[in-house]
């Protein structure tokens, strides 16, 4: 969506005066004052308000993605300088709490919660011991090489798609979580999990051979909402 201008309003016609009565004016006046409101005065008025609400509208997903890319810059810093000095990970090796190391399966980085050892790497961590920091800002692109998004992977996936798909978001690793998408767009109806939530509902469509980022944000590891936000399209 883009920013759209205010469509114009077309002049109102003078009220009669009661000097028009004598004049005989009066009733032809008060005829094209009435038609004009009628006909084009409500319609014209709706139209102003209707773009006055999709500017707004817009303006405010644009706010959201504005947030959004502050929050994850600053949290890429906050993340480098957390994992500076991590080492890999070592199977049954004991750690404390605030250790830092590196998964052997993706080479992220991932800080520990609790005090303790364990022959699972970070990124297959299901008992929440592990925490990723790339989760927290750090950008790593990843190509999805299916409609199944394996969110412990990376927070960035690049994606072609040439026919209709229908998305799924698995393995979400904390209840804070945003990702992105770079969608290269060829073809097909792309249809989104349920919890997906866009602002104000609006449901986008995609242009052939155009590319697009969308964002995609939960508070509760996915399970019963995305916020989502997609720019205008980019040229190949």
């Amino acid at each position: 969506m883009a920013i759209t201008p205010v469509p114009p309003m077309t002049d109102i016609p003078p009220f009669p005066a009661l000097s028009d009565r004598a004049a005989g004016t009066y009733n032809s006046k008060a005829f094209e004052f009435g038609t004009h409101m009628a006909d084009n005065f409500n319609a014209e008025l709706v139209a102003v308000a209707m773009n006055v609400q999709l500017n707004a509208a817009e303006a405010e997903s644009k706010a959201v993605v504005a947030d959004a890319a502050a929050q994850t810059a600053t949290a890429a810093m906050q993340a480098a300088i957390a994992s500076a000095g991590a080492l890999p990970w070592v199977s049954g090796a004991n750690y404390t709490k605030t250790t830092a190391a590196i998964s052997l399966i993706n080479s992220q980085t991932y800080r520990r919660q609790v005090a303790g050892s364990g022959t699972v790497d970070p990124a297959n961590d299901t008992t929440g011991a592990w925490v990723p920091l790339f989760g927290n800002g750090s950008f790593t692109p990843r190509p999805a090489t299916s409609a199944t998004f394996d969110l412990s992977s990376t927070n960035f996936f690049t994606r072609t798609m040439s026919a209709s798909e229908t998305w799924v978001f698995d393995k979400c690793p904390t209840n804070g979580f945003s990702f992105g998408v770079e969608l290269t767009y060829t073809g097909g109806t792309l249809t989104l999990p349920s919890t997906v939530k866009t602002v104000n509902n609006v449901v986008y469509s995609f242009v052939a051979g155009k590319t697009y980022l969308l964002l995609f944000i939960t508070t509760n590891k996915g399970a019963t909402r995305w916020r989502m936000v997609a720019t205008e399209p980019y040229d190949n």
